[in-house]
């Protein structure tokens, strides 16, 4: 990445994946003696707190809400929202920045955007130019994404194809080009320390928002899962649970009968614990564009719980995209490719 001549900048810390494909820059950034003002919004309160102690950055840190837990809820989003809005203007002064980065797609990157601009401070979008071409898929990332990026001042971009979704700013602000989507470091510093044995489980990891409020989906993806579970010899199914997908699940009294029907439901754990755990899985079923990047680039068989994804680079024989077709998932698991890693 292109050297940015400023002494501090502010990092907005969201989500638990935004940190992750942030972390390598972070500490690149303070190797070149830059530095860094994490600026909490507590999107992912309990999870990124974790991440940040294991991160063996060095940092200042500033909270934009109270809260000590994750957002779980529709209702809790919308309060904790409006609560920052009210906060975006800090008392004391920001002295030595002259830059706010923010990353992605997440409300955590509108607040970011919103407080750069109250405080008059410019800002970098990272992962800029992803586009899924449909305002409502997903919903609302695509719709953020698109304002981050029309109201930041450096647009920071990973593909041709990215670029060229932002073509029409080339002469009005600054773009930086880089080689490959920054979730390649994380996944480079396992692979350099970390080898797994591969068994046969069954990973799964849904959480956006079109696959778990809308019922009909939710309850399409666990017949799925009970269906595998009946036909395919897997020894393990886990299902990893966001906070908001545990509620609903539990909104809808399904814990106990997908629990009976022998899949197992798990809370998050950290990022380097989790890719042990696909890595050494025989399929994965995610809605996580960053999970799919992941596995594509450890080459792990994956079945993505979407028809459209803002990414198709990650799309190959291992890593598909399944329309939330359940024959051509069928048809998949029936003939898995071999394993790239």
């Amino acid at each position: 990445m292109q050297k940015i001549k400023t002494k501090k900048i502010i990092y907005v810390l969201g989500t638990k994946v935004q940190f992750i494909k942030c972390k390598q820059i972070l500490l690149n950034l303070i190797k070149e003696n830059v530095e860094i003002l994490i600026l909490d919004t507590g999107q992912h309160k309990e999870l990124t707190i974790k991440e940040l102690n294991e991160s063996g950055l060095v940092y200042e840190y500033l909270e934009l809400s109270e809260n000590k837990k994750n957002i779980a809820t529709i209702f809790g989003m919308i309060s904790w929202f409006v609560k920052i809005l009210f906060s975006l203007k800090l008392k004391n002064k920001l002295s030595g920045i002259s830059y706010s980065m923010v990353h992605g797609d997440t409300v955590s990157t509108l607040i970011g955007l919103l407080f750069s601009k109250r405080n008059k401070i410019k800002t970098i979008h990272l992962e800029s130019g992803y586009k899924s071409n449909n305002i409502f898929q997903p919903f609302p990332e695509e719709i953020i994404r698109n304002i981050v990026s029309r109201f930041s001042d450096v647009l920071v971009v990973d593909g041709e194809s990215q670029y060229k979704n932002i073509s029409k700013y080339i002469n009005k602000k600054e773009i930086i080009k880089i080689s490959r989507n920054t979730i390649y470091d994380s996944v480079a510093e396992y692979l350099k320390t970390e080898q797994e044995n591969f068994k046969n489980t069954l990973t799964i990891t849904v959480h956006r928002t079109e696959n778990i409020y809308n019922k009909k989906r939710l309850e399409s993806l666990i017949d799925l899962l009970y269906e595998i579970k009946n036909k395919y010899n897997f020894e393990i199914i886990q299902w990893f649970c966001h906070d908001v997908t545990r509620n609903i699940l539990s909104k809808n009294n399904l814990i106990n009968e997908i629990e009976a029907n022998g899949i197992i439901l798990k809370n998050l754990i950290p990022h380097n614990e989790f890719i042990k755990e696909i890595v050494r899985s025989k399929l994965i079923i995610t809605d996580g564009g960053s999970i799919a990047e992941e596995c594509s680039i450890l080459g792990l068989n994956t079945v993505i719980w979407r028809d459209v994804v803002e990414n198709e680079s990650y799309l190959n024989q291992n890593v598909i995209l399944s329309n939330y077709e359940y024959e051509k998932i069928y048809s998949y698991i029936e003939n898995l490719p071999n394993r790239k890693s």
